[in-house]
């Protein structure tokens, strides 16, 4: 509640303790642009902040850009924003970027992507390496028949190392699911370029249009530069309507507090031409919700299929609002 309010917080606590490792979900980094103002970090050095992990749920390569542009000021260095993947299961690094140089993104062909290709194209959509395994894990891609799958081909992630789980608690069904001869599928979509991973989604989470797999981040992140939308606060799910015969893109997304009543009206309109000029896919609805709508995990992802399923019932609704909350410091 403290970091959602005063992100500001954040940084001047790493200033304070000289904090050298502190990691984040993309939408902080988001919120840290967004909301901070320079008066907040009077006095703030961020040099000790050596690794500024990026992690949890997808890294959008323009949101580090805008992050390191804006603190440098205060002595962020650019080689500190470091994407990274794990997961409770793995408890928890799986792979780390390179600690010593900055990040790295490169844009890959939709068209080729939608197929379970990856094919490097300059106007294609962009995407953050999460780096290599970290030492001791081993990562493999493997295909529809469960078989490790060439370089540049898109497919579900799994992992091995000493740290991963012996079980889920009391659900044996669900650990035969998940370990396979020491292995763990992730659930994670993605394809191994020039040696590193590249992550495109939850394999639950695909969105499939026209008979095509399309990842749900692009159309999100597309949201985020419309006028009066939240920043990393927006849902894409596929859905076949009753009585049709093709599945329609509906996005959902939150507006910010301070909206006014004619950008919220405005953001259908505007989130619908963000994401076909973003990834040339069709937005048959999009539906604004009032701030912290979107349901989350504990974690802080949004939970697609979950949002699709409260609106289909009639439950999506925003939470009881907090009437007053203490801050310290």
């Amino acid at each position: 509640e403290v970091f959602i309010t005063r992100p500001a917080a954040w940084l001047r606590a790493i200033s304070a303790y000289g904090g050298t490792v502190s990691p984040a979900p993309n939408f902080a980094y988001a919120l840290c642009v967004d909301r901070i103002k320079d008066h907040e970090l009077e006095g703030v050095d961020l040099s000790s902040w050596h690794y500024a992990l990026n992690g949890a749920e997808p890294v959008a390569p323009e949101v580090l850009r805008r992050f390191r542009a804006r603190f440098a000021q205060w002595g962020l260095r650019p080689e500190a924003l470091n994407p990274v993947y794990g997961m409770s299961e793995a408890a928890l690094a799986v792979t780390f970027s390179e600690t010593t140089a900055a990040f790295k993104a490169v844009r890959f062909d939709r068209d080729a992507l939608a197929d379970g290709r990856a094919v490097a194209a300059e106007d294609g959509v962009e995407i953050v390496s999460v780096g290599v395994a970290v030492p001791r894990f081993e990562i493999q891609v493997r295909d529809g028949d469960g078989q490790p799958a060439p370089d540049g081909t898109v497919g579900r992630v799994w992992t091995k190392g000493p740290s991963l789980m012996t079980e889920y608690l009391g659900r044996p069904e669900a650990t035969a699911r998940a370990l396979v001869d020491g292995w763990l599928d992730t659930g994670d979509l993605g394809f191994i370029h020039a040696g590193e991973l590249y992550l495109t989604g939850r394999a639950k989470d695909v969105l499939i249009l026209r008979g095509r797999n399309y990842a749900p981040h692009p159309v999100e992140q597309a949201c985020d530069a419309v006028a009066g939308v939240r920043t990393g606060c927006a849902a894409a799910v596929s859905q076949r309507p009753e009585g049709e015969d093709r599945e329609h893109l509906i996005v959902f997304v939150e507006a910010t507090k301070e909206a006014t009543a004619d950008e919220r009206a405005a953001m259908p309109a505007g989130c619908a031409d963000a994401v076909l000029h973003a990834t040339s896919l069709v937005c048959e609805q999009v539906i604004v919700l009032d701030p912290g709508t979107l349901p989350r995990t504990s974690s802080g992802k949004i939970r697609r299929a979950e949002t699709l399923r409260q609106y289909l019932a009639g439950q999506l609704a925003a939470p009881d609002r907090i009437t007053a909350l203490k801050v310290a410091g």
